[in-house]
């Protein structure tokens, strides 16, 4: 056990519930540099959850940044476990997250997860797109990503990659599917999240998809003789020159980039 590492679960991880209480028992485990290795079981007892929730909560703490698989990804031999480490720069806002603080160390066992490539599920498109979706997501010279010194003062809250992919299959049914959700996806939502504390919630994305819905350019129904119709998958969508550009309006009313 770290009473460092814990100490900064407790003071500095922004989530709460299941998730709070995985990583406290995953930090309950770990040395002072973040790695551990129970099994899922020995997880599931210590949080009181069943094995499958256990299994979720564990991969959404991976697919967030929070904890990183560095051993046995693929379960090892029979009866091995995966090994695990709290991304302490994540908790602290350092890159280098050693620090001096007053710990004993130990360590226990860490156990299997969900692979960190997650397949998803196909969601039914439901609802239709409004007309109205476009003022609050122009970029506009008031209002734009809030500066470093802001963003410092608020906690920024983990990313939810499910429920965001899920409203992007809602809102934009005829769009390539997300099948595997890998590590370069992942961080790119990941970073687009954290750019601006106006993005940090599942709404917002949902009205950018929406928005995304009224261009015709984006959604494959504009097709000429010497090109196929382009439909904007969510990939394409983070990039960052690409995420601008939708955001400026640059595919909208006719206009392209």
């Amino acid at each position: 056990m770290s009473i460092r590492v814990m100490s900064l679960v407790w003071e500095s991880y922004p989530g709460g519930g299941s998730d709070l209480l995985a990583l406290l028992a995953l930090a309950d485990w770990s040395d002072d540099n973040g790695r551990c290795y129970p099994s899922m079981a020995a997880i599931a007892r210590k949080t009181r959850l069943s094995r499958s929730q256990s299994q979720r909560v564990v991969h959404q703490l991976i697919i967030g940044g929070f904890v990183a698989v560095i051993g046995n990804e693929s379960g090892g031999a029979p009866g091995s476990t995966r090994q695990y480490r709290i991304n302490l720069s994540m908790l602290t806002g350092s890159a280098n997250a050693t620090g001096s603080a007053n710990a004993q160390e130990g360590s226990h066992g860490c156990g299997k997860t969900g692979s960190t490539h997650a397949t998803q599920t196909v969601i039914e498109p439901s609802g239709t797109v409004s007309g109205s979706n476009s003022d609050e997501l122009l970029v506009s010279k008031h209002a734009d990503a809030a500066t470093p010194a802001e963003q410092d003062k608020k906690k920024t809250p983990p990313c939810p990659h499910q429920e965001i992919i899920e409203a992007y299959h809602e809102a934009l049914p005829t769009s390539p599917r997300i099948r595997d959700w890998t590590k370069s996806r992942a961080a790119h939502l990941q970073a687009r999240w954290r750019e601006d504390p106006k993005r940090q919630t599942v709404d917002w994305w949902r009205r950018l998809f929406a928005y995304v819905a009224e261009s015709d350019f984006l959604t494959g129904r504009v097709a000429t003789d010497s090109r196929k119709p382009f439909t904007a998958s969510l990939e394409w969508l983070l990039r960052p020159e690409n995420f601008a550009k939708v955001r400026e309006g640059r595919y909208h009313d006719g206009g392209q980039a």
